[in-house]
């Protein structure tokens, strides 16, 4: 109830106008950040993600657990780097 219960506060357009040129300012300011590598590096360690996710689904299902295990390690691993590659995008910004 306290979602309903506060008043709805409007800005006005004038304030939203220069909110939204703002971004479109800042947008049009950042170059283009993915390089080749970067690229290359994000789609192999989605598809070591994947399929480090696959291997283990299909260890915990036949029973082994060495797959299992090295499916989790390499998914985390992969995780981890996806992360850091967000979190370098994201300071670049």
């Amino acid at each position: 109830m306290g979602a309903y219960s506060t008043a709805s506060r409007h800005g006005s357009p004038r304030a939203a106008e220069e909110t939204v040129s703002a971004t479109v300012r800042q947008m049009a300011s950042i170059p283009a950040a993915r390089t080749l590598s970067t690229m290359l590096l994000r789609i192999s360690a989605w598809a070591i993600f994947v399929g480090g996710g696959a291997a283990a689904v299909l260890g915990i299902a036949g029973l082994h657990v060495e797959i299992t295990v090295a499916g989790l390690i390499l998914a985390c691993t992969s995780g981890l780097v996806l992360l850091k590659l967000r979190a370098s995008t994201d300071d670049t910004d």
